[in-house]
């Protein structure tokens, strides 16, 4: 039986700064993925409705494999007529080269629509650079436009662009992820960050 949704209160106001370190306090913790999971899956489907960027968004579960399920990544991102448009492979770990032939060679094989593929990691992993970058040109030699960015700097960048009232929208949002995906824990870590927000300075 699925656990009841945890109640998340989250200011009507809450800065930038604010929410940029909540985010990255949530997930500087260890947690096989999940976390980066539900705040990256939060973050597109908000940029997706708050840019006009996207018309729908899917995501897969922890436990599926993106080549055993035949998805070209983690989260889907659809337009407005059902084109995928952007493919995200999600990693809270530095990026290693078999991480990008495979997700590289699944994009390219499962759809011919879309010609973006974006890695959330925090990083690319030192001996692998110099081949990821290789493996990066062919890619777009071959049409496919391929990135990485740690999450909390896209939404550092990205959340300048939008109002603020989408700021607390997101926090929201991950906690529904996180209800989804049903992992007590990070649910209540989640709770117990909001919940400190109240008190929190705008500008700390």
């Amino acid at each position: 039986m699925a656990s009841q949704p945890l109640k998340c209160q989250v200011p009507d106001r809450v800065s930038l700064p604010v929410m940029v370190g909540t985010l990255d306090s949530f997930l500087g913790e260890p947690s096989d993925g999940h976390r980066a999971l539900a705040v990256a899956t939060a973050m597109m489907a908000v940029l997706g409705e708050g840019l006009s960027l996207f018309g729908r968004i899917e995501s897969q579960g922890l436990n599926e494999p993106d080549a055993a399920s035949g998805a070209p990544g983690t989260i889907m991102c659809y337009d407005q007529v059902g084109n995928l448009v952007l493919s995200v492979e999600v990693r809270d770990r530095e990026l290693k080269l078999s991480d990008v032939g495979s997700s590289i060679g699944r994009v390219l094989e499962t759809d011919a629509t879309t010609t973006d593929l974006l890695f959330t990691a925090p990083g690319v992993r030192k001996q692998d650079r110099d081949a990821i970058h290789r493996s990066l040109a062919d890619a777009w030699a071959s049409g496919l436009n391929v990135h990485q960015t740690d999450i909390i700097k896209l939404a550092a960048l990205a959340f300048v662009l939008l109002a603020e009232a989408w700021r607390p929208i997101l926090l929201r949002r991950i906690g529904e992820e996180l209800d989804l995906l049903g992992d007590h824990a990070h649910r209540c870590a989640w709770h117990g960050l909001l919940s400190a927000l109240e008190e929190k300075a705008p500008y700390r």
